[in-house]
């Protein structure tokens, strides 16, 4: 039999690694994810999202206002027909590890919006539904975007216009956004708006937290005369580590010596006081970090991470894994 052109696109070395990460545990938990992630985003959607008349972003924005036009079709139909085209558009750009779950992720999300139709949560208030809505559901896209998983949906079609087009993610999504919003005004009227646009948001954000944890970390980076004595003070009297990067300053050509901490967002109030305490004239600078991975924060196995070795050894998956 011969096999299909679009399987044939893919590179035997995909192949053969989609069969090795087949006896990975991360695969399984990826699709693990997948499976409670997109059931709490179903039984959101149809519980609070259509109960309260609200519109959503993304691809399911899109398939809410042909669900609101027509009034008959299935929201899960709907949405799984919407993918198709986004998914032969996207696939010759997209590795074949992100395409098995894409596909995956549009069926159960198809299948869980179908299921779960006719599912709702009485509530009075518009405001509260919307954040609560809000909420639920970026807990629920945040649990499987957290492992990499997907489902479906625009971040196929993001993906791809940023790799074809240079187009980031962010401008693709945010003007789908805004047309959905639009497009709520006219099918709905002003008070829908501003409540889909609460939604939106609440949703966000609440993927944001999932993703990256209720628990920020800042980079800290400090450019002083006194490194030695603020980097002791430091290791004392905050409990945390410290790195020298080699730097050297550009209008006196002078070498120094750069401090790089990664600290407990609760701990920079009590870092900056330090600094000024040793050194009123330096230079700080603090970031907030998408994930810290690694010493005391969170362990590379607690993150979900395992050795080729423990993952999958010639008999399949160790015991060590069997919990």
């Amino acid at each position: 039999m011969e096999t299909p052109k679009v399987l044939n696109f893919f590179s035997e070395g995909q192949w053969a690694e989609l069969l090795l990460d087949l006896r990975r545990w991360s695969f399984w938990r990826t699709l693990l994810s997948m499976v409670v992630g997109i059931t709490i985003f179903a039984l959101a959607i149809n519980g609070l999202v259509i109960q309260n008349h609200l519109f959503a972003g993304g691809l399911t924005g899109v398939a809410l206002v042909f669900y609101y036009l027509t009034g008959k079709l299935s929201l899960g139909v709907i949405y799984f027909l919407l993918n198709i085209p986004l998914l032969v558009l996207s696939y010759r750009k997209l590795t074949l590890k992100y395409v098995v779950f894409s596909v995956l992720g549009m069926v159960m999300a198809s299948l869980a919006l179908h299921l779960t139709a006719g599912f709702s949560v009485p509530l009075d208030d518009p405001l509260m539904g919307a954040v609560i809505a809000g909420l639920v559901v970026g807990t629920g896209n945040g649990i499987y975007f957290r492992f990499g998983g997907s489902a479906g949906g625009l971040d196929i079609l993001a993906t791809y216009l940023r790799k074809r087009l240079s187009i980031p993610l962010g401008t693709t999504f945010n003007l789908f956004n805004l047309a959905v919003l639009v497009c709520s005004y006219f099918l709905r009227d002003i008070h829908s708006t501003f409540y889909s646009g609460i939604f939106i948001f609440c949703s966000a954000w609440m993927v944001d937290k999932v993703q990256s944890g209720f628990s920020q970390r800042n980079a800290v980076m400090i450019i002083s005369d006194e490194p030695q004595k603020i980097a002791q003070a430091v290791i004392e009297r905050l409990d945390r580590g410290v790195t020298f990067l080699h730097g050297t300053g550009a209008y006196r050509n002078h070498p120094t010596e750069i401090i790089y901490t990664v600290i407990n967002s609760t701990e920079t109030g009590r870092l900056k006081d330090l600094v000024y305490e040793l050194d009123p004239h330096a230079f700080v600078t603090v970031l907030n970090t998408l994930a810290v991975i690694g010493k005391r924060f969170l362990t590379w196995e607690d993150a979900g991470y395992r050795k080729p070795a423990e993952e999958a050894g010639p008999d399949g998956p160790s015991s060590n894994n069997a919990r």
